[in-house]
């Protein structure tokens, strides 16, 4: 773009652009990308808090099975749990195996350290390429399968009665009235780190169903037995370890491998609503930082004495975080509609709300999470603010983004084929039927300049020079007679050029100069 025979000016021009152009990946910061890397750790860290869950109720049933072979619903209780288990398990090695693939695809992790950030954090495209274009998005629609199919699977093994109780988070439904495939949706145009994060969120779903499944599976159990005597108390955050201030966090507080312990809990001595022997802590963060807190859970054993297990744990509140960026570069131009992408992390895009300063007019694109922006031009900057609205309907700023407004660059003149000046040969401007005004390299495509008032000076080598003016982008009769007559050594200017852009009517500044050879 910067080579041939084109002025100085002209490839300091064309070297702008290229810088521009290369900006288009900063769009996402390295705050954002890192906030996404320890959201994936802190799912990952509650996943294990799960399994554990998990193997403990599944150990219970499975002694309590041994303790009573005669049983037959017990029997039948254990081979569901079992069953349940399996089919988790797959599920979950699925999931994780995609996930560590797409990050050794995408160049691994930094350092080769396995809980480090990821080396490519930011590229939107190689995971949209193999999940929606790679062979028809055949492995997008086997992900689609598999998380369908193991809620349909693990669900089934809930007696019929029962299944309403399980509220699994396993699904793929597209947002109403969304023409996109959940492919789409989920991983087109979103940076590798917060699609390797919601694969982590993915395996804690396939988790927590287990859970909620073998929980129900064990309540069916006709004998009220304690099998597990060493007991230890245990925290499960709901929603991971890393949130925003202003969001709940939420964690659930029980004794491990007894779900039907009756216990009072407390946590920094107030008491925890308690429901099926589970503590429900909820709290608002008022400040950044890791929280730590503490608590007790007092409970009576089967002999009548009173034993009390301490716990504590710890959650980081973070700032609220929005990624907003112009899909095209960091300026916004006066006239186009500027695509601009929105979303904010751990919210849906019709939660999301958002609005312009003054100067800026917003209005949504076709793709969820993306919107138009039209600029007048009467403020130097355009601040976009992101908010969302909670479950409880307060409505909360998330982030602004301020950008830059420019107008849109002028365009270069053209005499027919002509587009430099210099020497050019009498037959090229002899054949010239039009004047263009064309925008070159510029990152909108299909920009439109139309050409409305200019003139042509025609200098001979000998004699007097004459101008002719033009309107319009058709040179006329005059114009092409006077260019019909050119001769080696004569001199050719197209200058004083006016033309209308999208913004309205603009005044090209440059002109073209020519000698023919």
């Amino acid at each position: 773009m910067a080579g041939g025979n084109i002025s100085p000016r002209q490839k300091m021009i064309n070297m702008m652009y290229l810088v521009l152009t290369a900006m288009l990946a900063l769009n996402v910061s390295a705050e954002i990308l890192k906030a996404f890397h320890m959201v994936e750790v802190s799912m990952d860290k509650a996943g294990v808090n799960i399994d554990e869950k998990n193997r403990n109720t599944l150990k219970s049933i499975e002694a309590y099975n041994q303790k009573n072979p005669g049983d037959s619903l017990g029997n039948v209780i254990y081979k569901k749990s079992v069953e349940a288990s399996k089919i988790a398990d797959e599920a979950s090695r699925y999931v994780t195996e995609l996930k560590d693939f797409l990050i050794q695809q995408a160049e691994g992790r930094k350092d080769e350290n396995p809980d480090g950030e990821l080396t490519k954090a930011d590229n939107i495209e190689l995971h949209a390429n193999y999940l929606i274009q790679k062979d028809g998005g055949a492995n997008g629609e086997a992900l689609k399968n598999k998380i369908n199919e193991t809620r349909e699977k693990l669900i089934a093994l809930v007696p019929l009665d029962k299944r309403g109780l399980v509220k699994s988070d396993l699904n793929t439904e597209t947002e109403k009235g969304s023409v996109q495939t959940w492919q789409s949706e989920v991983f087109e145009h979103t940076p590798l780190a917060a699609v390797v994060a919601l694969l982590s969120k993915t395996v804690n779903d396939i988790k927590n169903t287990e859970s909620q499944v073998l929980d129900i599976l064990k309540a069916g159990l006709t004998d009220d037995i304690v099998i597990v005597e060493n007991f230890e108390a245990k925290v499960i955050p709901n929603n991971g370890t890393y949130i925003t201030l202003g969001s709940e966090y939420s964690a659930d507080i029980f004794l491990a491998a007894s779900t039907r312990q009756e216990a009072d809990i407390k946590v920094g001595g107030a008491t925890v609503r308690v429901e099926n022997g589970v503590g429900k802590y909820t709290v608002n963060p008022s400040r950044e930082g890791e929280i730590e807190y503490s608590g007790v859970i007092t409970t009576k054993r089967s002999n009548g004495k009173i034993e009390t297990y301490p716990f504590k744990s710890s959650y980081t509140a973070l700032k609220p975080l929005a990624v907003i960026s112009a899909t095209k570069m960091n300026v916004v131009y006066i006239g186009l509609e500027n695509p601009i992408s929105v979303s904010v992390p751990g919210y849906s895009a019709n939660q999301v709300q958002v609005s312009a300063s003054a100067g800026g007019t917003l209005s949504k694109d076709a793709q969820a999470g993306t919107y138009l922006l039209k600029v007048n031009g009467t403020q130097k900057e355009i601040e976009i603010t992101a908010s969302v609205k909670d479950p409880k309907g307060s409505v909360k700023k998330m982030g602004i983004q301020k950008y830059r407004v420019r107008p849109i660059p002028k365009p270069t003149p053209m005499l027919g084929s002509i587009e430099q000046s210099g020497p050019v040969p009498a037959g090229v401007l002899k054949s010239a039927t039009f004047v263009f005004t064309t925008l070159k390299d510029f990152a909108f495509e299909g920009i439109k300049f139309t050409p409305t008032e200019y003139y042509i000076v025609y200098q001979p080598k000998k004699g007097d020079g004459r101008a002719e003016k033009g309107n319009g982008a058709a040179l006329t009769p005059a114009i092409k007679a006077m260019l019909s007559n050119v001769r080696s050594g004569d001199r050719i200017t197209l200058a004083q050029i006016k033309a209308v852009g999208p913004a309205g009517p603009v005044i090209i500044p440059t002109s073209l100069s020519l000698v023919v050879n």
